[in-house]
């Protein structure tokens, strides 16, 4: 849930220079990776065996690391690519 609300938060703003807004995404993705991955690991067997285990584990880490990708580009940009 909160992933989804500093998406939505993060959507309305842009970062026009390209290395900054590369260099923000890389220092999200090297802490919320692995703690996600690691998350996944020890509790996605028990999470898989529950009636709505979507509602535990919404994003497998590539789709969070494709979302991540998305960060700073704006609202239009991001409906661009979907």
């Amino acid at each position: 849930m909160q992933f989804e609300e500093l998406r939505a938060k993060q959507s309305l703003w842009t970062i026009p220079d390209q290395e900054l807004r590369e260099t923000l995404r890389l220092s999200i993705a090297e802490v919320l990776l692995p703690a996600y991955m690691s998350f996944v690991k020890r509790f996605g067997n028990l999470v898989e065996n529950e009636k709505k285990p979507r509602k535990y584990l919404k994003y497998q880490p590539d789709e969070l690391d494709q979302l991540l990708g998305q960060f700073f580009e704006g609202q239009q940009s991001v409906e661009q690519k979907k």
